[in-house]
């Protein structure tokens, strides 16, 4: 086989993961060059010294940890971080593994470095793009791909769901006497709570403001969809402690139901939306549910 006409060295040589060859005290008696260009340094500099101390400190697990791992005749894999000559951090993905040599005696540990700040950079766009900021709940984005799911599934299965939307009654009187802190720190806490009150299979998400929206599986039966309302009201309408004082808060929930009330997102929308200020406008702390095949219904706390 061809491959075979290139020695093992020149391979590693070449590959763009570093390559490190430590005795077990932590001394690196062989680096590649792109564990060099990772650490910023040249092979001369790299020789001779502990790997240990690019670790970042308090990097996890201990350094320690690992070679009681490797002495025993393990390997380890891991995210950890180290950091360059210029004291910048670096992510990386290693792997570290017992060498022996042909009399089965552990002389060396061989550590695989893959830088992935890349993978880690790419993840937090991700996060900008599809979670709020502020709650670290699903933003619109994420929201609009969930409920196209959603619409998907119910289609599959000849099933529906029930889309909620669901406001803070006077969320600007919050602001206007607490500060805007403490109106911020309400909406953490209301996601935390509406979180905690659905499944783990429903996906609740912030629109923006004071706004929120949830889409509860395989919920097509309008009595289930108003006893899961029911339970989130109680679960997350009451007291909250806001800016060193304690506040009553209360929600307006809207009901939509597909496919009985729309079979189209921004329909579907719409129709909870509508929901949600008629229950406002029937006093609030409560929940609107509008059935195409019967009468509009409503109840108050």
């Amino acid at each position: 086989m061809t491959w075979q006409k290139h020695s093992l060295v020149k391979v590693i040589e070449q590959i763009p993961i570093g390559v490190a060859v430590a005795l077990p005290d932590g001394t690196i008696e062989y680096a590649n060059p792109c564990l060099r260009r990772l650490f910023g340094l040249n092979a001369a500099q790299l020789s001779k010294i502990d790997l240990a101390q690019f670790r970042v400190a308090g990097a996890v697990p201990p350094r320690e940890e690992v070679r009681q791992l490797l002495l025993a005749g393990l390997s380890w894999q891991g995210e950890t971080q180290f950091r360059t000559e210029k004291g910048e951090a670096r992510y990386v993905l290693e792997s570290v593994y017992p060498l022996y040599d042909e009399t089965g005696t552990m002389t060396h540990f061989i550590h695989v470095l893959q830088d992935i700040v890349a993978l880690k950079y790419t993840e937090m766009l991700s996060g900008l793009a599809f979670y709020d900021s502020l709650t670290g709940l699903p933003n619109r984005n994420l929201f609009n791909d969930r409920l196209a799911r959603a619409m998907a599934t119910a289609q599959r299965s000849r099933s529906g769901f029930a889309l909620l939307y669901i406001d803070i009654d006077h969320f600007k009187r919050v602001n206007d006497t607490l500060g805007h802190d403490a109106g911020d720190e309400l909406l953490r806490q209301l996601a935390s709570r509406l979180k905690q009150s659905l499944r783990e299979s429903d996906t609740v998400a912030r629109l923006g403001g004071d706004e929120f929206v949830a889409v509860l599986e395989h919920v097509a039966d309008a009595r289930v969809a108003v006893g899961a309302v029911e339970k989130l009201l109680a679960e997350c309408s009451g007291c909250y402690e806001l800016g060193g004082s304690e506040r009553e808060v209360t929600l307006s929930v809207g009901i939509s139901l597909y496919p009985a009330d729309a079979d189209d997102a921004e329909s579907l929308l719409k129709c909870a939306d509508t929901a949600m200020y008629r229950a406002k406008t029937a006093g609030r702390n409560g929940y609107h549910l509008r059935e195409p095949h019967c009468a509009d219904q409503y109840r108050l706390a």
